[in-house]
C-alpha cells in the first residue's frame, strides 16, 4: 500500500508532531508500506537519510497538492495542522485520494485560531485578523476528510468527521548521559509565548531557596525571548538551548521531576518522555487527556500559581513520593505509548479508509 505523510519533517524542525510522523513512517516502512514523506518548506538539498523517501517542496498548497499526486497514493496521512489545508484537501478529493487528518493541537479543532495581545498594534490587529480568516477557510478542508485522528482522548468528536479514533503518541527511549552538579529540575519546549517559558522563572525565583537547579531546555522560536539566552542574575536558572530527543531523555532520567507551563495544546512528547523516565510532571495548567490527575502522576495546579509552587516544593523534598510517583509512571507509559501501538492505530484507519474508498470507486464504475 502506497501512504504519503504530509508534515514538516524532524530534521528540519524539532518539534513534537514532526518527531511523531518520523516515528510512523519508520515503522509504517518496517511493515511493508510504501511510505513517502512530503516536507513543505524542506530543505532540497539536504539528505534526510531515512529509509522511506522525503520529497521537501514549497509551503504552499499547489506545490504540496503536486507532490503528493506525483506519488499515486492509497491515501495521505496529514499533520500539518490546518495549514495550507483546504486548498490540498478540495483538490486530492477531485482526484478520489483519501485523506487521515491527524490532530495535532487542540487549534486543528477550532473554527478560528490566531495569536492575539492585549497590547496589539493596529498591524498586529490585522495580522490576527486574516490568521482567523484563514483558519476558518481551511477548517472548510474537513468536508474532504475520510478519517480524524486525535492523540488526546480529550479532544474526540471536536471535528465534523464521522470517523475517528484515539491514536496515541509514542517516543523513542534512546538515552545520552547527561551530568549536572546539584540536583535540577527540567523544563522542556521550543521558546515560544505560548509555552509561557517565563513562569518557570518565576517557579525559580520562589524556589531560590530549595537546594536545586531550573534547568530549561528548547529552541529559542521567538525574539520576546531572546533575553533567556543572557540571563545570569538567577543562579539557579540556566537555559541550555535545543537538545535532541535522546538527549533530553537523558536529562531526564537525572532530573527530580518535568515542570509543565504550557497552555493547552495537543498532548506532549515531552509528558511521555518523563513518564518513561519514571519522573513525575507537575504541570501548571495542562493535564492531557486528564492522566496526570487520573493516574496520579505529579501535579496540576489549574493554573493556580501558589499550588503550582506548592506541589513542586513538595516533591522537591520528598524523594519517596517522587519515587512511588514515578514508578507508576514508568508503569503507565510503558503499557500506553510504545511506537506499535501508535503505528496500530494509525495503520487500522488506514485499512478503513482505503477499504472504503476502494468500495465507492467500485460503486461509481
Amino acid at each position: 500500500m502506497n501512504v504519503v505523510i504530509v508534515n514538516r519533517h524532524v530534521d528540519d524542525v524539532l518539534g513534537g508532531s514532526e518527531m511523531q510522523c518520523d516515528n510512523i513512517a519508520s515503522e509504517l516502512f518496517e511493515r511493508g508500506y510504501s511510505v513517502t514523506y512530503v516536507a513543505p518548506a524542506g530543505d532540497i538539498n539536504k539528505n534526510y537519510n531515512r529509509k522511506y523517501s522525503v520529497i521537501p517542496t514549497q509551503s504552499n498548497s499547489r506545490a504540496i497538492s503536486q507532490a503528493i499526486i506525483g506519488q499515486n497514493p492509497d491515501v495521505v496521512y496529514w499533520r500539518l495542522n490546518k495549514h495550507h489545508f483546504y486548498g490540498v484537501a478540495k483538490t486530492l478529493n477531485n482526484k478520489k485520494i483519501p485523506i487521515i487528518f491527524a490532530v495535532s493541537h487542540i487549534d486543528d479543532t477550532r473554527k478560528y485560531n490566531y495569536l492575539s495581545s492585549p497590547k496589539q498594534s493596529y498591524k498586529e490587529a490585522l495580522k490576527a485578523i486574516k490568521q482567523a480568516l484563514t483558519s476558518r477557510l481551511n477548517y472548510l478542508g474537513f468536508k474532504y476528510v475520510s478519517a480524524v485522528t486525535y492523540l488526546n482522548e480529550s479532544y474526540l468528536g471536536s471535528l465534523p468527521v464521522e470517523f475517528e479514533s484515539f491514536v496515541p503518541n509514542s517516543v523513542s527511549e534512546v538515552a545520552e548521559e547527561f551530568f549536572w552538579h546539584r540536583p535540577f529540575i527540567l523544563w522542556v519546549a521550543n521558546i515560544k509565548k505560548a509555552k509561557r517559558p517565563e513562569l518557570f522563572l518565576q517557579l525559580a525565583e520562589k524556589l531560590r531557596d530549595e537546594n536545586v537547579d531550573f534547568l530549561m531546555v528548547g529552541a529559542m522560536m521567538s525574539k520576546l525571548y531572546s533575553w533567556l539566552e543572557d540571563e545570569k542574575e538567577m543562579e539557579n536558572f540556566k537555559y541550555l538551548g535545543p537538545r535532541s530527543v535522546a538527549q533530553v531523555n537523558g536529562m531526564l532520567r537525572s532530573a527530580l521531576m518535568l515542570v509543565h507551563t504550557c497552555e493547552p495544546e495537543g498532548f506532549g512528547n515531552n509528558f511521555i518522555q518523563a513518564w518513561l523516565a519514571g519522573k513525575p510532571t507537575v504541570s501548571l495548567g495542562f493535564d492531557p487527556g486528564g492522566y496526570i490527575e487520573k493516574y496520579h502522576l505529579g501535579g496540576v495546579a489549574h493554573d493556580n500559581a501558589d499550588l503550582f509552587t506548592k506541589q513542586v516544593r513538595d516533591l522537591i523534598r520528598d524523594a519517596n513520593l517522587r519515587s512511588s510517583i514515578g514508578q507508576q509512571a514508568r508503569v503507565f507509559a510503558s503499557s500506553h505509548f510504545s511506537i506499535a501501538n501508535t503505528a496500530d492505530g494509525v495503520v487500522a484507519v488506514i485499512d478503513k479508509v482505503v477499504s472504503k474508498n476502494k468500495l465507492i470507486d467500485r460503486v461509481d464504475s
